[in-house]
């Protein structure tokens, strides 16, 4: 070695040293002082060397799966990217129960790892550590090296810093675990995150990998694809298996587009479009189908009325009646008498609830459903309808046999000279008179009745 070079690397030594000596006794620091630089924790060695490449760093270990209590050999290599000078730190990414025991000239060890006193010449192209490390209990461990390439030329300038890491299980079979920092379940594959080996799952790790945005719990393998321009089940497409619709136009701003103006074929709604749901004001954000109606003069809920429901209300029936305005005093609408309508004429609370005089205004009808038909069948004059050629009217009334009306019901126009004079006036058939502008509804409703009435005679005349 001549005496230039002996020179640069006796310069180059009280600086190696200082950081050794600094990292040795960072025995009560946090575990992220990877280094030191003047009494200051430093993340890595790059705050005091700089200018050089990145040097190649590497992390081994014999055995891999060793058992409670055995030493294991843990060997760093640094590449001489700068030049063949290198200095090291070893610890472990997290505090646990192992402990470091130097077993190198030139090393140190404490309680969070292992250190160069003296800085390293190697050979090959690399620079070799060797410590041991041993735990008391089974664990998981992961070692982190931090290593320095420096050119020797007694500056900081031209040197470069790096670092690796290993894992193994100390103690137990142990199972590979994948950093988990959106805790969904899936561990990222990204070769920057260091895979643990540990007897159990560790806190933010994943038994599996493949996570593509581990900052987002949305994207995982196989997650749900969502409308959210993502690609949330990591198969390398955005937004696919996801429903596309129409979306209407809204200018309001509330959530109910309008039919017949612009649409939008879209997987969720975005600005200024919504749901087809037929906003009747697309200019009043408080106005869009079934909103809360409001005391503002407006059809707030689209159905057609205003303030409804907010109005003070009074009366019954008839005479229910809402308020002018919604501070204004209600006054009910005048009762009249009850006639046969279906409704509540008197505001008593009961529809149709008078005598079938009142309610249909002459003797012999009774009110049925909102209409008057006849109490009886009607026989016309003669006992017999009028155009039958004096056949006998069906017979009305208990019968001798069971007690129960027997009514003949013929087919329309069938013989026996059923007249046909008169809506449903007379016919053979039985039928009931019917005043004009009766419904077709209440006819049917009074032969049901009387067909029920007369089923068990029926059947005995069959028999």
């Amino acid at each position: 070695m001549n005496l230039r070079l002996r020179l640069r690397l006796r310069l180059s030594v009280p600086r190696f040293l200082a950081i050794a000596l600094l990292a040795a006794g960072a025995a009560t620091a946090p575990r992220s002082a990877l280094a030191k630089r003047n009494g200051i924790a430093s993340a890595g060695c790059s705050g005091c060397h700089t200018g050089g490449q990145t040097p190649t760093v590497t992390v081994s270990a014999d055995p891999v799966n060793p058992s409670v209590g055995q030493a294991v050999t843990v060997t760093v290599t640094v590449s001489a990217t700068n030049g063949a000078v290198a200095g090291f730190y070893l610890t472990t990414d997290s505090a646990g129960p192992g402990t470091f025991k130097a077993i190198e000239a030139g090393t140190l060890a404490n309680d969070t790892g292992v250190t160069h006193t003296t800085p390293r010449t190697g050979s090959g192209g690399v620079t070799t550590f060797e410590a041991s490390w041993s735990a008391p209990t089974p664990t998981g461990v992961v070692f982190v090296a931090y290593g320095l390439s420096a050119n020797g030329d007694g500056s900081p300038g031209g040197d470069g810093a790096g670092s690796g890491s290993f894992s193994l299980a100390s103690g137990c079979t142990g199972q590979t675990y994948y950093r988990d920092q959106d805790g969904d379940g899936f561990g990222t594959s990204d070769p920057a995150a260091p895979v643990r080996h540990d007897c159990s799952q560790p806190f933010s790790f994943a038994p599996v990998a493949g996570d593509c945005d581990d900052f987002n719990e949305k994207v995982y393998p196989g997650a749900p694809e969502l409308c959210d321009q993502k690609d949330n089940d990591c198969n390398g497409l955005v937004d696919d298996q996801v429903t596309y619709r129409m979306y209407c136009e809204d200018k309001d701003g509330d959530g109910h587009g309008v039919l017949g103006l612009g649409t939008k074929n879209d997987c969720k709604p975005s600005v200024g479009f919504a749901d087809c749901t037929g906003d009747c004001n697309d200019y009043d954000p408080t106005v869009y189908p079934r909103a809360v109606e409001l005391c503002d003069g407006r059809d707030n809920n689209c159905n057609g009325e205003v303030d409804e429901g907010v109005r003070a209300s009074c009366g019954r029936g008839q005479c229910k009646r809402f308020a002018a305005t919604c501070t204004a005093s209600c006054t009910p609408g005048p009762a009249t008498v009850e006639t046969c309508n279906f409704l509540d004429d008197d505001c008593d609370g009961q529809i149709d609830d008078a005598d079938d005089g009142t309610l249909c205004g002459a003797s012999g009808l009774t009110c049925v459903l909102g209409r008057c038909i006849p109490a009886s069948p009607s026989t016309g004059s003669g006992g017999s309808a009028p155009g039958s050629g004096g056949a006998p009217a069906p017979p009305v009334g208990p019968t001798a046999t069971g007690g129960q009306p027997a009514v003949t019901v013929l087919p329309e126009g069938g013989s026996g000279g059923a007249s046909t004079e008169g809506r449903g006036q007379g016919r053979a058939g039985g039928g009931c008179s019917v005043l004009p502008g009766s419904s077709s509804s209440a006819v049917i409703l009074a032969l049901l009745g009387l067909l029920l009435l007369a089923a068990p005679t029926l059947d005995r005349r069959r028999r």
